[in-house]
């Protein structure tokens, strides 16, 4: 299969998910700097999650710049990762509406989790097909970037659901402050050759 047209695929569907995040925000109606207080859970939720689709789009990039060949496996649990993206404009729209609800906040989890579980197969299977075609090196390549050990870990696994049950149960809005920080120093972590693909 051809794998710049996956790329392309998948660049189209994350661009569009950014510009369907930022057309949920508002314009005030008033011109007064203070008309925009309203928006700022939104705000939140949107920087949380452009940044979560940033880091997650560069290590996708890294993981198919590394690939030698694309599958019909690859693809369609590349669509099934992308089918998980696309629920975040809705997470992150409905987050915004209140920080501290239960209600949305746990369907942020939800997408969150589900989405991790999808991005560790699509990881997985990548490996996988190009470790069967011979491609060793690349498949552990791909097999050791930091965020795939991070979401195929029981031990990190395990410890972020208990976190993530107290959050939700006590302090609702301390969710996005605890993606923020995984994403950054789970997702931001990369390997060495990231910046030396081309």
């Amino acid at each position: 299969m051809n794998k710049s047209r996956v790329e392309a695929f998948t660049d189209a569907v994350i661009a569009i998910i950014l510009t369907i995040m930022i057309l949920e925000f508002k314009t005030p109606e008033s011109s007064k700097l203070s008309a925009i207080t309203p928006q700022i859970p939104y705000m939140v939720s949107y920087a949380v999650g452009w940044l979560f689709i940033g880091i997650a789009w560069y290590n996708h990039h890294y993981m198919f710049s590394k690939a030698k060949v694309i599958t019909r496996k690859i693809f369609w649990t590349n669509n099934f990762w992308m089918f998980t993206t696309s629920f975040i404009p809705v997470a992150t729209a409905w987050v915004g509406r209140d920080l501290n609800a239960q209600g949305p906040e746990i369907f942020y989890a939800i997408v969150y989790f589900t989405w991790s579980l999808a991005y560790a197969i699509l990881t997985h299977v990548i490996a996988k097909e190009n470790e069967r075609a011979g491609y060793e090196k690349v498949a552990g390549s791909i097999r050791d970037m930091k965020i795939y050990r991070a979401l195929t870990s029981w031990k990190f696994v395990g410890a972020e659901l208990i976190v993530w049950v107290l959050i939700i149960v006590f302090m609702p809005a301390l969710q996005m402050l605890l993606i923020a920080f995984q994403v950054l120093f789970v997702g931001g972590r990369v390997n060495e050759d990231s910046d030396k693909m081309f």
